[in-house]
């Protein structure tokens, strides 16, 4: 009869989102902004900025992304980026990329066969919101009040 082996104690895997929250709850970080996402970014290279983004943790603007899932979500998020573009030009670049990106995304699921009919429209509509923030940052704000207030009007 073979010896008898036992198998060393399996550890529960740690997901990259897990290593995220143990680290920003390591250092009592309540908000990530532009250092701590850099520290974040240093201290975990193999951890993507999508995973740091879904993390849970409340981030700043540009490091959160572009959240589109509502119209809301889709104007809160233009608004702070517009604040941010305004107030940091060292950001601009990094706004603009965020940008892009989602409304890409929008784009992209707005034309996609498999998306449903509903969610087609919304999210073109949603691209067309973000190439007037790609347009002139600074004026969105007062477009979107407008468009909201001629829209609620009808």
């Amino acid at each position: 009869m073979p010896p008898k082996t036992t198998k060393p104690a399996s550890r529960p895997r740690v997901t990259k989102k897990q290593r995220v929250l143990d680290f920003a709850a390591a250092r009592g970080w309540q908000r990530i902004g532009e250092a701590e996402w850099r520290e974040l970014g240093n201290a975990l290279p193999d951890v993507s900025a999508s995973v740091m983004q879904q993390s849970g943790l409340s981030i700043d603007a540009p490091w959160c992304g572009i959240r589109q899932h509502t119209f809301d979500e889709l104007e809160q998020s233009l608004r702070e980026f517009s604040e941010v573009y305004e107030t940091r030009a060292a950001l601009r670049r990094a706004c603009r990329e965020q940008v892009i990106a989602a409304k890409d995304r929008a784009k992209w699921l707005a034309n996609r066969p498999a998306t449903e009919e509903e969610t087609r429209r919304r999210k073109a509509e949603m691209a067309q919101w973000m190439l007037v923030w790609l347009d002139d940052p600074a004026m969105f704000p007062s477009w979107v009040r407008a468009f909201r207030a001629a829209h609620e009007s009808r």
